[in-house]
């Protein structure tokens, strides 16, 4: 994770987003930015379902609240993702993961993180 909290937040946002190519995903775009409607990468699975990212690089101790989630719930909607991931370099507030469940999105918490960049394959992946 030293390596990873190193980055700033586009090269933060390749590495997911080359995670994404090694796991079979094709059509993977960097949005990240202004503009980019709650969308920091899009692309589509393996199998074909159309994707949606949201990519925080914050520092360990902050977390990603409710409203941040329920913000990328709505994006989720907003471009019509069939997967939908919220890749954090941080943990997620005690409700932001029930509301994750709830609206179908993947979060990838610091731990979670660590063990896809390892080379685990998100289960939403396959």
């Amino acid at each position: 994770m030293a390596s990873i909290d190193g980055m700033n937040w586009r090269e933060y946002e390749e590495h997911v987003a080359q995670l994404l190519r090694r796991d079979g995903c094709t059509g993977v775009e960097i949005h990240g930015g202004r503009g980019d409607r709650g969308a920091d990468i899009t692309g589509r699975t393996a199998d074909g379902r159309r994707l949606v990212v949201q990519c925080k690089h914050w520092a360990p101790y902050r977390s990603v609240w409710s409203g941040e989630m329920q913000k990328f719930v709505g994006a989720k909607t907003l471009h019509r993702a069939d997967v939908a991931v919220y890749a954090a370099t941080c943990p997620f507030s005690p409700e932001s993961p029930a509301i994750a469940a709830q609206a179908g999105v993947t979060a990838v918490h610091r731990g979670l993180l660590e063990n896809w960049s390892a080379g685990a394959t998100l289960e939403v992946l396959r």
